[in-house]
C-alpha cells in the first residue's frame, strides 16, 4: 500500500512538472509572438525597403530570431537587438516597438525614417544603447527620455529634431556616449548634463544653442571628446578649465560666440589631442602653455582677435618639443610679426600650416623648406615680401600652396615645377616678374593655376597647355604676349579661363570651341585680332564670356545662340559690324554688351542702328531713310490715342475678369489678339497646324502678322466642364509668371469661343522625345529638363502666396523649348490651395498611372500629390516606360518595377537609347540609382512620407553636379565611388 501511495505522489509530482513546462513553453511562445507582431507592424510601417532586406525576409513563416538585424537571447528567446542600420529604408517607427520589451539594442542607424519617437520607447526599460542617428525623425525629444534610465549610448546625430532639450537628459546617469549634433535644438544647454559623470563623448554641435556652456560639464572627469561646434554659445571659458578633464581628448568649441581669453589651464589637460577654437570672438595672447600638450595633433585658433608677446612668431617656438602637432590653423588673427627661421623645427609631421591674413611682414624664411610631409600651405593676404624661397621645391608632399596677396617679387623659382603632388597653385596680387617657368608641365597634378594681377612677361609657355586636367587657369593683369597657341583646346575638363589685360595678339584659336566644361571665358583687353570663332558655338556649358577691349571684326556668330546658359557676355570696344544675334541669350542682353563697336546693328533696345535691308534698291532705300524720320511721329500720335481709347474701355470693364487678366501681363509680352486674327494666324485653324489634343479641347500652330509663332489652345465648349477649365487657366495664369512655366501671350473670349494664346514651343513635348523613333535625349538633357520641371514645381508651391497645386503633371504637358528648356504647361485643372494643405474636390479628371492614390481614391489635392506625380515622370522619363503600359498588370506596375530593379541592375530597366548613347555606364548607374531612389521617395503611398518638392531640386541638382564630377573623374581616372563619402578623424569619430 505505501509503495502504492509513493507511486502515486511521484506520479502526481511528474505531471506538476510537465504542466509547468507546458506553461513556460507556452509563455515563450507567447512572448515570441508579441515580439513578432511588433516587428510585423515595423515592416508595415516601411514605405521604401530598396534592397527588399525586410520583403524577403521578415516573413511568418520564420522563426524571429532568424531575422535580418534580429538578435535573440539564449536565455529568455526574446529579441534583445534590433539593427536595420545602412539599409536605405524609408519609413516611420510604429508604437509597436514598446513592446519589445528585453530590447536592449535599438540601431536603425543611417536610413530615411522620419515622424516622431513614439512615447511607448519609454516602455523599452531594459535598453541601453538607442541610435537614430543619419535618419530624418522631428519633433522634440520628449521628457520620457529620462525614463531610459540605463541607457549608455544615445545616439541621435543628423536629424530633424529641434525644441529646448529636455532637463531630464539628466537622468541618464550611464550615459558614456551622447550624440545629439547636428538637428535643430535651441534656447540652453541644460545644466543638467552635468550629472552624467560617467560621459565620455558629448557631441551637441551644429545646432541652435545659446546662452553660456554650462559649468558642470568642465567638471566630468571622464570625458573624452565634447564638441558644441556650430551654435550660438557666448560668454567666457572658465580660467579652470582644465583642471578637472585629465581624460579630454577633443574638444571642438569653433563657430560660436564665445569671448574672452584662453585660460592658461587648458594645458592641465594634458591629453589633449585637438583643439578647435576658432571663428568666436577670443582675444589676448595665445597662450604659451599649449606648448605643454605634448600630444597635440591640431590646434584651429582660426578668425579670432589673437595675438602673440613679441614680433618675432614665438608660437612656432612653443611647439618645438612637439613631436605630434600635423595642423597648426592661426588664420585671420593680427599676429603683427614676422616669420621666424625657427618655423623650420616644428613637427616633422606638421602637414598643414594656415597664417591667411595674419599680418605678417618680412621675408619667406628659407628653413620653411624643412617641413618636408606638409601638404597645405597658406601664407596668403599678408604683408610678405622679398622672393619665393628656392627651397620649397623640397615640399614634396605639398597639394596646395597659397601666397597670395602679398608683395612677393623676383621670378616664379623653377623649383616650384618639382612638386609633382600640386593641386592647387595661386601666387596672384603679388609683384613677381619674369616669365612662367617652361617646365611648369612636371605639375601633373595641378588643377587650379592663378598668377592674377603680377609683373608676368614674355609668352604663355606651350607646355602649360600639355597639363588637361587644369580646372581653373587665372593668368588675367600681367603683361604675357604673342598669340595664343592651338593647344590650348586640349583642355577638355578646363572650367574658368581668364587671360585678360595682357598684351596677346594674334588670332582667337578654333580650338577653343572645343572646350565643353568651360563655363567662363576672358580674353578682355588684349590685342586679339580676326573674327570671333563660329566654334564659340561649342561652349555648351558657357555662362560668362567676355571679348572686351580687343581689335575682333567681322559678325558676331550665330552659332553663339545655342548656348543656352549664357548669363554675360561683353564685346564692347572691338571692330564688330552686322547683325546682332536675337535668339537664345541674346533675347535678356542689354546695350552695354556691344557698346563701341564699328558697324553693329540690330533691335532698338540696344543702342544700336536698325539692319538695312540689303535687297532694297536705291529708290526704296531712299523711302525708307524718309520713313526713318516720319514713322517714329506717326507711330507716337498713334500710341497715344490707343492708349486714350484703350484706357476709358478698361475703365468701364473693372470687373471683368479677362481685363484682370490683361493687366496681370508686362505690357511688353500681353497683346490683344481678335478671333479673326486668330483665324488668319492658323489658316482657319487648319489641320495641318494641329499640334495636338487634349482633354477640353485643340492646340494649333499660329503665325501672326508680324511672323510671331504662338500655340493657341481652343476649348471645345461642348465638353462638359470646358468652360470651368478655362476659367481655372485664366485664373492661375494670371498669378504666375516663371521661366518654367508656359508663358500666356493673350486670351481670346466670346460667347461661342474661347482660346488662350500661349508661347510657342518649337521643340514639342517631352512625349515625343521620349518615344519619337527619330528622337533622343542624353542623360544630362533628361536631367535638365526634370530639373525645369521641379523648379517650376517649387515656384508653384512655395512662390506664390496661396499654393497652386497642377494636379496633371505628365509628358505631354512638359514643352520644350528652343534650347531644349523645360516648360510646364496646362492649367486646366490645377487647384489653388487656400489653407496651404490640401482640399477635396468630388470629380477626379488628372490622368491615370500618375495622380496619387489619395487623388483618386479620396478626391484630395495637396502639393504632395504633384510630388507623387513628378516622382512617375522622373520614372518614365529614363526608363521610356508609361505608367499604364499593357506590361503593368497585376501587382506590378511602373513604381514596382523601379523597386525590383534596385537588386538586380538599375541599367535593366532604362530606356534602352541611353545605354546605347551613353559611354560611361558606372557613372550613368550612380547616376540613375541616385535618381531613382529620389523618384521612389516622390511616390511613397502616404502624403506624409514624400519629400517636399524644394528638396526634391536641391537633390537633383546634386545628383546632376555628381554625375559631372563623376564623368569628369572617370577621365582622370579617380575612384568615384569614394567621391564625397563623409570623412570621420583618426579617432574614427566626428566632431558633430
Amino acid at each position: 500500500m505505501a509503495d502504492q501511495t509513493t507511486c502515486f505522489l511521484i506520479l502526481h509530482f511528474l505531471s506538476i512538472l510537465l504542466l509547468m513546462s507546458c506553461l513556460t513553453t507556452d509563455a515563450k511562445i507567447l512572448n515570441i509572438t508579441t515580439d513578432q507582431s511588433a516587428l510585423l507592424a515595423l515592416k508595415a510601417h516601411i514605405s521604401y525597403d530598396p534592397h527588399h532586406i525586410l520583403t524577403t525576409n521578415w516573413s511568418s513563416s520564420t522563426s524571429v530570431c532568424n531575422w535580418v538585424g534580429v538578435t535573440c537571447g539564449s536565455r529568455h528567446h526574446r529579441v534583445i537587438a534590433l539593427n536595420l542600420s545602412n539599409n536605405g529604408l524609408v519609413g516611420t517607427i510604429p508604437p509597436h516597438i514598446g513592446n519589445l520589451s528585453f530590447l536592449v539594442n535599438l540601431t536603425i542607424r543611417n536610413n530615411s525614417f522620419h515622424g516622431s519617437m513614439p512615447n511607448e520607447l519609454s516602455h523599452l526599460y531594459r535598453l541601453e544603447l538607442l541610435n537614430f542617428g543619419y535618419n530624418e525623425f522631428g519633433g522634440e525629444i520628449p521628457s520620457w527620455i529620462g525614463l531610459l534610465t540605463k541607457l549608455q549610448n544615445l545616439t541621435l546625430v543628423r536629424n530633424n529634431f529641434k525644441g529646448k532639450l529636455s532637463p531630464e537628459i539628466g537622468n541618464l546617469t550611464k550615459l558614456t556616449l551622447l550624440y545629439l549634433g547636428s538637428n535643430n535644438f535651441e534656447g540652453a544647454i541644460p545644466s543638467e548634463i552635468g550629472n552624467l559623470q560617467n560621459l565620455e563623448i558629448l557631441s551637441l554641435g551644429c545646432n541652435n544653442f545659446f546662452g553660456t556652456i554650462p559649468l558642470d560639464i568642465f567638471n566630468i572627469s571622464t570625458l573624452q571628446s565634447f564638441s558644441v561646434v556650430g551654435n550660438h554659445l557666448s560668454g567666457t571659458l572658465p580660467s579652470d578649465m582644465g583642471h578637472f578633464l585629465p581624460n579630454l581628448e577633443e574638444i571642438f568649441l569653433g563657430m560660436n560666440e564665445l569671448s574672452g581669453t584662453i585660460p592658461a589651464s587648458i594645458s592641465n589637460a594634458s591629453q589633449l589631442i585637438k583643439v578647435d577654437l576658432s571663428n568666436n570672438s577670443f582675444s589676448g595672447l595665445i597662450p604659451k602653455t599649449l606648448g605643454n600638450l605634448r600630444l597635440l595633433q591640431l590646434l584651429n585658433l582660426e578668425l579670432n582677435n589673437l595675438t602673440i608677446e613679441s614680433l618675432e612668431l614665438s608660437i612656432f617656438s612653443y611647439f618645438s618639443n612637439n613631436a605630434y602637432l600635423n595642423q597648426l590653423l592661426l588664420s585671420m588673427n593680427p599676429l603683427n610679426g614676422v616669420i621666424p627661421n625657427s618655423i623650420g623645427n616644428l613637427s616633422s609631421f606638421l602637414k598643414t600650416i594656415d597664417l591667411t591674413g595674419c599680418n605678417i611682414k618680412g621675408n619667406i624664411p628659407i628653413d620653411i623648406g624643412n617641413l618636408s610631409r606638409l601638404t597645405y600651405m597658406s601664407l596668403g593676404g599678408n604683408d610678405l615680401a622679398g622672393p619665393i624661397p628656392t627651397t620649397i621645391g623640397r615640399l614634396s608632399m605639398l597639394e596646395r600652396l597659397k601666397l597670395f596677396g602679398n608683395r612677393l617679387k623676383g621670378p616664379i623659382p623653377s623649383d616650384v615645377c618639382y612638386l609633382g603632388r600640386l593641386g592647387e597653385l595661386f601666387l596672384d596680387g603679388n609683384k613677381l616678374s619674369g616669365q612662367i617657368p617652361e617646365s611648369i608641365n612636371n605639375l601633373t597634378s595641378l588643377k587650379y593655376l592663378n598668377l592674377a594681377f603680377n609683373q608676368l612677361t614674355s609668352r604663355i609657355p606651350s607646355s602649360l597647355w600639355m597639363l588637361t586636367y587644369l580646372l581653373e587657369v587665372d593668368l588675367s593683369s600681367n603683361s604675357l604676349s604673342g598669340s595664343l597657341s592651338l593647344d590650348i583646346g586640349n583642355m577638355k575638363v578646363l572650367t574658368k579661363l581668364n587671360l585678360s589685360r595682357n598684351q596677346l595678339s594674334g588670332h582667337i584659336p578654333e580650338t577653343i570651341g572645343g572646350l565643353i566644361s568651360l563655363l567662363n571665358l576672358s580674353l578682355a583687353v588684349n590685342q586679339l585680332e580676326g573674327s570671333i570663332p563660329i566654334s564659340f558655338g561649342g561652349l555648351v556649358s558657357l555662362v560668362v564670356l567676355d571679348l572686351a577691349g580687343n581689335n575682333l571684326s567681322g559678325e558676331i556668330p550665330k552659332s553663339l545662340e545655342v548656348l543656352r546658359y549664357l548669363k554675360y557676355l561683353n564685346v564692347s570696344y572691338n571692330k564688330l559690324r552686322g547683325e546682332i544675334p536675337t535668339q537664345g541669350p541674346f533675347v535678356n542682353f542689354s546695350a552695354e554688351s556691344f557698346m563701341s563697336n564699328d558697324a553693329l546693328c540690330g533691335v532698338v533696345r540696344l543702342n544700336v542702328p536698325t539692319c538695312k535691308d540689303a535687297s532694297l534698291g536705291p529708290k526704296k532705300a531712299m523711302g525708307v531713310r524718309i520713313l526713318k524720320y516720319v514713322l517714329p511721329t506717326l507711330g507716337l500720335t498713334i500710341f497715344v490715342v490707343s492708349v486714350v481709347l484703350v484706357s476709358r474701355k478698361l475703365h468701364g470693364k473693372k470687373n471683368s475678369k479677362l481685363s484682370n487678366n490683361k493687366d496681370s501681363m508686362p505690357l511688353s509680352t500681353w497683346r490683344r489678339i481678335s478671333h479673326q486674327q486668330l483665324l488668319q494666324a492658323t489658316e482657319g485653324f487648319s489641320a495641318n497646324n494641329l499640334l495636338g489634343e487634349g482633354s477640353f479641347g485643340s492646340v494649333y500652330k499660329g503665325t501672326l502678322l508680324d511672323g510671331t509663332y504662338v500655340a493657341i489652345k481652343v476649348l471645345n465648349l461642348e465638353l462638359e466642364g470646358a468652360f470651368k477649365s478655362f476659367d481655372i487657366e485664366c485664373e492661375i495664369l494670371r498669378h504666375i509668371r516663371h521661366r518654367n512655366l508656359v508663358k500666356v501671350i493673350s486670351v481670346c473670349s466670346n460667347i461661342d469661343f474661347k482660346a488662350l494664346v500661349l508661347e510657342y514651343m518649337p521643340k514639342g513635348n517631352l512625349e515625343m522625345w521620349l518615344y519619337s523613333n527619330t528622337h533622343s535625349l542624353n542623360m544630362l538633357q533628361r536631367l535638365n529638363i526634370m530639373i525645369d520641371v521641379a523648379a517650376a514645381l517649387e515656384y508653384l508651391h512655395l512662390g506664390y502666396s496661396t499654393p497652386i497645386v497642377h494636379c496633371d503633371l505628365k509628358p505631354s504637358n512638359i514643352l520644350l523649348d528652343e534650347d531644349m528648356v523645360g516648360h510646364v504647361a496646362d492649367f486646366g485643372i490645377a487647384k489653388l490651395v487656400s489653407d496651404g494643405i490640401s482640399l477635396t474636390q468630388t470629380m477626379t479628371m488628372a490622368t491615370i498611372g500618375y495622380m496619387a492614390p489619395e487623388y483618386g481614391s479620396e478626391g484630395i489635392v495637396s502639393t504632395r500629390g504633384d510630388v507623387y506625380s513628378y516622382g512617375i515622370l522622373l520614372m518614365e522619363t529614363f526608363t521610356r516606360n508609361k505608367p499604364i503600359d499593357d506590361m503593368f498588370i497585376g501587382e506590378m506596375s511602373l513604381k514596382r518595377l523601379v523597386e525590383e530593379s534596385f537588386s538586380l541592375s538599375i541599367l535593366e530597366v532604362i530606356d534602352s537609347n541611353l545605354r546605347s548613347n551613353e559611354n560611361d555606364y558606372a557613372a550613368m548607374e550612380t547616376c540613375l540609382f541616385a535618381t531613382m531612389g529620389l523618384a521612389l521617395h516622390c511616390c511613397a503611398d502616404l502624403p506624409e512620407q514624400r519629400i517636399d518638392i524644394k528638396n526634391v531640386l536641391a537633390r537633383l541638382n546634386k545628383i546632376k553636379l555628381k554625375h559631372a564630377s563623376n564623368i569628369a573623374g572617370e577621365k582622370q581616372g579617380v575612384d568615384v565611388r569614394n567621391v564625397g563619402n563623409p570623412g570621420f578623424d583618426s579617432l574614427g569619430k566626428s566632431p558633430y
